[in-house]
């Protein structure tokens, strides 16, 4: 296998192409984690890390525990605070 690229117009082609945040968003959560790698290391090399990112961001929204790209809940929980221990004032206690 070449490994020489003679024409960026078609690097300029491909990254316009998959640089599409909707194409991502659709197709992304589909791939395997091996295979939304692979696209991820080709746009790296490419120079593109941050659409690389994206598509990972995407595919990793339906990984589940133990997935390699799983992410986890994007919900933080919050601890409840009563409001009057904020105030810190004698006469709300």
């Amino acid at each position: 296998m070449s490994t020489l690229i003679t024409d960026s117009d078609d690097i300029i082609h491909f990254t316009a192409v998959f640089g599409q945040i909707d194409l991502a968003v659709d197709i992304a959560p589909k791939l395997g984690c091996t295979e939304v790698d692979a696209l991820a290391g080709l746009l790296r090399a490419l120079g593109e890390p941050a659409l690389a990112d994206t598509w990972v961001d995407a595919h990793a929204v339906d990984d589940e525990l133990g997935d390699r790209h799983y992410q986890g809940d994007p919900t933080p929980y919050l601890v409840p605070v009563d409001p009057m221990d904020v105030l810190q004032c004698d006469s709300c206690q």
